[in-house]
């Protein structure tokens, strides 16, 4: 399978590629491991240069904390691509009093409302998690730049799989994976799509609440804030400027989510 770069957790990723995603990782008798997975598709302008020049003329809209961009049910005729801050996808929660839930994000340089290039009516809604910068893309030129250039399709496309892989794998009933094992997949999720170096570890760039993080490990707040208080007790995680969170010992956390950490790659010797 391709692999996609993922921009600022490059550096990171060269000294330490086994903090992706352990639900990604997969061993086969067919399949070697891969160690840099599929990621929501991210415009890389260097292989997407069609869409890199459509949103180089496209309209840069600021976007407060807080503001919805669009509603579930609205007409979808534009994609949008984040340029800074990032945005939560949204659907009604499922408990009386409840208000809404975070069913996925879309980070810096990430694609989102996707639905606009089957011309159909938005399935969830879009509100701002940080002060934000958007760009809204007409749904058909991206539809026309995706099928013209195979590259971007195709990580387009494995961005689609690698949803769907991380959906069917958290969904396994009294056999699948314990709030735990969720809340640290999704840290280490996080860390391969918006981290940067910091020492032996990843320093998310955004900040997360709580309760986003609970909404995307299908916990309760509350279990959320023990695990993350635990883990910041044994080192596992920091808190660095801003309430940003560091992933200061990934293997650590991959032990979390269930798995055994790949040996890191060295360096061949020279003679």
């Amino acid at each position: 399978m391709r692999t996609l770069r993922l921009g600022p957790f490059r550096a990171a990723r060269q000294r330490a590629w086994w903090l992706v995603p352990p639900s990604v990782m997969l061993r086969s008798r067919d399949l070697p491991l891969n160690p840099n997975p599929a990621m929501p598709f991210r415009l890389e302008p260097a292989r997407d240069r069609t869409l890199h020049r459509m949103l180089k003329h496209a309209p840069a809209v600021s976007v407060a904390k807080g503001r919805p961009l669009y509603a579930p049910g609205d007409v979808a005729d534009v994609v949008w691509i984040v340029r800074e801050g990032y945005v939560r996808l949204v659907l009604p929660g499922m408990e009386k009093g409840q208000g809404t839930r975070t069913v996925g994000l879309a980070l810096p340089w990430e694609l989102f409302g996707d639905e606009a290039l089957t011309q159909g009516h938005r399935r969830y809604g879009a509100v701002a998690g940080a002060r934000s910068v958007v760009h809204p893309l007409p749904a058909a030129k991206v539809l026309g730049a995706l099928k013209t250039a195979r590259k971007s399709l195709e990580a387009y496309l494995e961005g689609v799989e690698r949803e769907l892989h991380r959906l069917r794998h958290a969904q396994g009933g009294s056999q699948g994976p314990s709030a735990s094992q969720r809340l640290a997949e999704v840290l280490l999720d996080l860390g391969s799509r918006c981290g940067e170096p910091a020492g032996r570890g990843v320093r998310l760039t955004e900040r997360f609440t709580h309760q986003t993080l609970a909404d995307l490990a299908g916990a309760h707040r509350a279990t959320v804030t023990t695990l993350l208080n635990d883990w910041l007790y044994d080192g596992l995680i920091a808190v660095a400027a801003a309430g940003r969170l560091v992933l200061a010992r990934p293997a650590g956390l991959w032990s979390k989510a269930g798995y055994h950490a790949p040996d890191e790659p060295t360096e061949p010797s020279r003679r």
